[in-house]
């Protein structure tokens, strides 16, 4: 099974809504930060999938996994944590050129 044929939009949704364990761990493989950072608003993920994002290389993906919780990995992050790193807008919702907050 590939995903390479699905939008952005399209695996944003699977990644916040999938059931499917395969899907959900292909998931967690994508390039893109948003899809990685989508699955977190899952709760069908597994434990070890949010402890293995809780090491994400970028922050946005690895901090909103120590909030997760399924996650069972205790992280500190550098202070103060950027307002960004902490969005609670949805993956599928969101519009970084518009935020407030930049």
């Amino acid at each position: 099974m590939s995903l390479s044929h699905l939008s952005l939009t399209e695996k944003l949704d699977l990644a916040v809504t999938s059931a499917e364990q395969t899907l959900l761990e292909m998931l967690l493989l994508s390039p893109e930060m948003l899809v990685r950072r989508a699955i977190l608003r899952n709760q069908n993920i597994t434990t070890e999938m949010a402890n293995l994002l809780a090491f994400d290389v970028t922050e946005n993906v690895s901090y909103m996994a120590t909030t997760h919780r399924k996650c069972t990995v205790k992280r500190t992050f550098k202070e103060p944590v950027s307002m960004c790193v902490q969005c609670k807008v949805d993956e599928r919702k969101i519009s970084c050129e518009t935020c407030p907050y930049l």
